[in-house]
């Protein structure tokens, strides 16, 4: 408003001396804009001062956030003050002053949540509770490939050389191994303390017997057993033996396994030989309770689910069954297309009458059922608190539609 008015009294006052031109118009003219420069003057002062008690406080907010931020990034020392801070993140702070955020390398940060963190080269770990083992460094001390992701996705992103699928779009799939301590720390953590009830153990798969060294260790208080094909006699497969060779015995523990009764030869996906097992070797008298299974076995669709069917009614309350590998490619596609989905259902399955029509896909599953836990590539499957049940082998058979979802009604249109 007073810039406006001195720019009318100056634009005014040469036309007033021109036209009228006396003393007493030339007086009032001048005392008007010497007041008017007054007030412009005085009004610039204010909102000097004004702009400047805002300012000041929003830079200080503008520099708290941009610390923040940098401290939230950026893993520090102890002698570590928010100066260095600063110094280091000097780029990201002035991109938040004029608004821009800037997304870090997600190589360089370390983020700290309830049960892990992140570290320094971008890979989540779950802390071991006080008392746990820590699968992720027994498993690199066996070379498993269950734990072989974390240490092999920097060098894999950092060239595609070193990847075996460097054009997949998750990243996490690029580099050879899994990431399944996160998974085993959680769920299979409690069950490595010293002060653990003896219970027992089984892996479908033990191939090298590099994943069943890392559960030896991990689970001292188990009693661990495992099943392997490769160790039949050598033979036709029409005959039951294995041609293939006895990938088994290069482990320098073979023999000790063997010896204690708990390396088992034979078809892990023949039932009989399943519940023969079973009956003779492990549901003795003086056995621990069944409490972990796991199939790392040849990672076919079929066998993942007589894994299933036969294993996870046998397993003792809050038990845990796992199926690794079901990543996909061809062989595993099927469980994870078509069985998932159905027992997923079943798992929330409700049967009230007065809803829509529903039917259970897995009748011999469900009663048991608690929760299914899913990390990429494996999931768990944990029992309930009903007591565990000896099934027929008919009923310990995975059902027609096992992996064919189309064959349980309540999976198609208009049931759901």
């Amino acid at each position: 408003f007073y810039l406006l008015r001195q720019s009318t009294v100056i634009a005014t006052l040469p036309m007033a001396n021109r036209f009228l031109g006396t003393p007493q118009l030339k007086a009032e003219m001048a005392t008007t804009f010497g007041v008017t420069q007054f007030l412009l003057v005085a009004n610039l002062i204010v909102m000097s001062f004004t702009a400047w008690l805002f300012w000041n406080p929003a830079n200080a907010n503008v520099q708290s956030l941009a610390d923040n931020e940098a401290a939230s990034f950026m893993p520090l020392k102890k002698e570590s003050t928010i100066n260095d801070i600063r110094k280091i993140d000097t780029d990201n702070i002035q991109k938040i002053k004029s608004g821009r955020k800037q997304k870090r390398n997600s190589t360089t940060t370390t983020t700290t949540g309830l049960i892990g963190s992140v570290d320094s080269a971008g890979v989540y770990f779950v802390h071991p509770k006080e008392g746990e083992r820590n699968f992720y460094k027994i498993g690199n001390g066996t070379h498993t490939d269950k734990v072989a992701g974390p240490e092999r996705l920097s060098p894999c992103l950092k060239n595609d050389k070193l990847c075996v699928c460097p054009n997949c779009t998750c990243v996490e799939c690029r580099p050879w191994g899994h990431h399944y301590d996160t998974i085993y720390q959680q769920r299979l953590g409690p069950y490595s303390r010293d002060d653990v009830e003896p219970f027992q153990f089984l892996e479908i798969g033990f191939f090298r017997g590099s994943g069943y060294d890392t559960y030896r260790e991990f689970l001292p208080r188990g009693e661990c057993h495992s099943m392997e094909i490769a160790c039949l006699p050598e033979g036709p497969r029409d005959e039951g033996k294995w041609p293939w060779g006895n990938f088994a015995a290069t482990n320098p523990r073979y023999q000790q396994y063997l010896d204690e009764n708990r390396l088992h030869c034979g078809d892990a996906n023949n039932v009989t030989f399943l519940d023969t097992v079973w009956k003779n070797e492990m549901k003795r008298p003086d056995a621990p309770p069944l409490k972990i299974v796991i199939d790392d076995g040849a990672h076919y669709a079929e066998q993942m689910v007589q894994t299933v069917f036969y294993w996870f009614p046998r397993i003792e309350p809050r038990g845990v069954l796992v199926v690794e590998d079901i990543q996909p490619i061809q062989e595993a596609n099927p469980f994870r297309t078509q069985f998932l989905p159905q027992i997923m259902k079943d798992l929330h399955f409700c049967g009230d009458p007065k809803q829509q029509r529903d039917e259970l896909c897995f009748p011999s599953l469900f009663p048991l059922l608690a929760s299914i836990h899913c990390e990429m590539h494996i999931c768990i499957f944990e029992r309930n608190d009903h007591p565990a049940k000896e099934l027929s082998l008919d009923k310990s058979t995975p059902p027609k539609n096992a992996l064919d979802l189309k064959q349980c009604k309540s999976m198609l249109n208009g049931h759901w």
